[in-house]
């Protein structure tokens, strides 16, 4: 009984912390008309949620999307009693449950590094977060420029690819005294690493900056389906791919609707067998910061 008890509070810890949103993209590339189970933590209880895959059309006939209907499983009630039963609570008392903030990483796509405002930013962002792994993408700078400013952060550790001239760049550096980062595979789109904390399973990390120049962008997308047939480990795979899975990721003006490059993108997924995450925040995370008829973001 207490193994069974300490393996669900495992279980409750390593679920996610907030209930699944009608706009998550959780489940998105699956296949339609598919379901698939996700356990979801409501604040302390564990929310069993199916999933069914749907495809829909909304304004495109032309482009399907999936939506995703969620129906829960059994009643909060029940979930609650549930939990209660587990670790022994009585029924007006909260529980005490192990941090579910198992590792922090910070990706920022900072478009240059080096000015006072970026480092103001950083520090700002390290204080609020504290994540001990930080990656920059398109610093558009060479580490050896920043190197002390980061250890003075506390990342002492580091796997860099510098950009060639003003474009690209990936940085990883990390608090050596909370996680162990190996790289094994470093070029100008992507750098895998295995990482290791103390008293959890290894995985890896992809961090990509994905090249604008299409042909480019090919090559590390073949690269990445080479690793993913021979992945065994947890794989997450993050960054800035220079793409959009729908036309509902970009609002522009000017732009024509690219129902074919979206689709390439969703396939490229698909290939590796990879899942959206899904994201809370502002929609749209980019801009080319023009005025008027010409922005653009995505």
């Amino acid at each position: 009984m207490e193994k069974e008890r300490e393996s669900n509070l495992e279980n409750l810890r390593l679920s996610v912390e907030e209930h699944l949103r009608q706009t998550s993209s959780v489940g998105l590339l699956l296949e339609p008309e598919s379901e698939a189970l996700h356990l979801v933590a409501f604040v302390w209880w564990i929310e069993q949620i199916r999933l069914t895959i749907e495809p829909s059309w909304a304004d495109n006939p032309t482009q399907p999307f999936h939506s995703i209907p969620m129906a829960s499983l059994r009643s909060v009630e029940n979930d609650h009693r549930q939990i209660r039963s587990i670790v022994d609570l009585e029924s007006n008392v909260s529980p005490t449950l192990p941090s579910m903030d198992l590792l922090r990483i910070l990706f920022w796509n900072c478009r240059g590094v080096g000015n006072n405002k970026f480092k103001r930013n950083l520090v700002e962002l390290i204080k609020l977060h504290k994540p001990e792994i930080l990656i920059l993408m398109e610093t558009k700078a060479a580490f050896s420029t920043m190197s002390n400013f980061f250890n003075s952060l506390g990342f002492t550790a580091s796997s860099t690819v510098d950009p060639v001239g003003r474009m690209g760049g990936i940085w990883i550096v990390w608090d050596t005294t909370q996680v162990n980062v190996r790289a094994s595979t470093v070029n100008l789109q992507a750098i895998h690493a295995t990482v290791h904390k103390e008293d959890y399973e290894e995985w890896v990390l992809a961090a990509v900056y994905a090249s604008p120049n299409p042909t480019l962008r090919n090559q590390m997308w073949h690269d990445l389906t080479e690793v993913a047939v021979n992945m065994k480990k947890p794989w997450l795979v993050a960054g800035d791919f220079n793409d959009y899975a729908n036309q509902g990721e970009m609002r522009s003006y000017s732009a024509t609707q690219n129902t074919r490059r979206t689709q390439k993108f969703i396939d490229r997924i698909n290939s590796c067998n990879l899942i959206d995450l899904g994201s809370t925040g502002p929609r749209m995370t980019w801009t080319n910061n023009r005025k008027g008829l010409a922005n653009t973001m995505e």
